[in-house]
């Protein structure tokens, strides 16, 4: 066998670490749930930077099962900072006695390596607020996205059915609980609502009353649509967001994230950890170095 087919048959080894991932998309895909360009993104970016650590263990004559911690916090230290989401691959091959263990730290994960600085998320902000020349539902999906943390998919199948009006308050039923919406945007929304009833005569009876609609009757805007729209007025939806789970998680804790914003726990509980710098388990292990 030569060298690229060693390197390759290694590669193809211990890729099927990553079978956990391409596993839990197969099941989201099973059970008819959203499978979001984010979380296939995420995979992507896992199976490709553990193959770039198999490669470059490769290239200096080491493999992966005589790997050391020392070695691979030089392979992180000397890359971008997304390398350390190789963090679950090495779990697995740890678990399996297919390397020695190994860890990397949780906040230099794919998500928390890409977000933008809260002054620019901030100037975001106070741009939709302020700009009238904008469009009111790029307004409003931009400001949901940047305050609430909410993805474009999901913000593109909101319909008046999530609304709680109550005249001087206005509430959105993101979660299991309505979370207050501020001022501008709660006027933003209901204008959102007041031209989807507007349009009711000609919208079956059944259909659900989307606020952000497509130019085809009865149907959603698509969110990578939507997600062009806001990237066209400066809002790249992923960083944004990103950034948003950031300060929320550092401010809130996971359970209550849980029920008004409308993420499983464990989201809450990770982007909580990610807000507090590296985490716990990582830090013990290089004190106990």
């Amino acid at each position: 066998m030569d060298a690229g087919e060693e390197v390759a048959a290694e590669v193809g080894g211990g890729l099927a670490g990553l079978g956990g991932s391409i596993a839990g998309l197969r099941f989201v895909h099973a059970a008819r749930q959203l499978v979001t360009h984010g979380r296939a993104e995420t995979v992507r970016i896992e199976i490709r930077n553990a193959a770039r650590l198999l490669e470059w263990l490769h290239d200096g004559d080491t493999a992966l099962a005589t790997c050391t911690q020392g070695q691979l916090d030089a392979w992180l230290t000397d890359g971008p900072t997304t390398r350390a989401t190789v963090r679950g691959f090495l779990l697995w091959t740890s678990r399996r006695g297919h390397s020695r263990p190994l860890t990397a730290p949780v906040i230099s994960s794919y998500f928390t390596a890409r977000i933008i600085g809260k002054d620019q998320r901030w100037s975001l902000v106070r741009h939709l607020v302020h700009d009238e020349q904008l469009h009111v539902a790029d307004r409003a999906a931009g400001l949901l996205l940047l305050l609430f943390a909410q993805p474009v998919g999901r913000i593109s199948r909101l319909t008046t059915e999530h609304i709680v009006d109550r005249g001087n308050t206005l509430a959105l039923k993101l979660g299991r609980v309505p979370v207050e919406i501020p001022a501008p945007l709660d006027d933003l929304i209901r204008q959102l609502a007041e031209r989807r009833n507007g349009r009711a005569a000609t919208i079956p009876i059944e259909e659900p009353k989307w606020l952000f609609h497509s130019i085809y009757p009865g149907q959603p805007i698509d969110p990578h649509t939507l997600g062009r729209r806001l990237k066209a007025i400066g809002v790249p939806p992923q960083l944004a967001r990103h950034a948003s789970l950031m300060d929320i998680a550092s401010e809130l804790p996971a359970v209550v994230i849980s029920r008004l914003l409308g993420f499983h726990q464990s989201t809450g509980d990770n982007w909580t950890r990610e807000s507090q710098g590296f985490g716990a388990e990582y830090a013990a292990d290089i004190i106990r170095r």
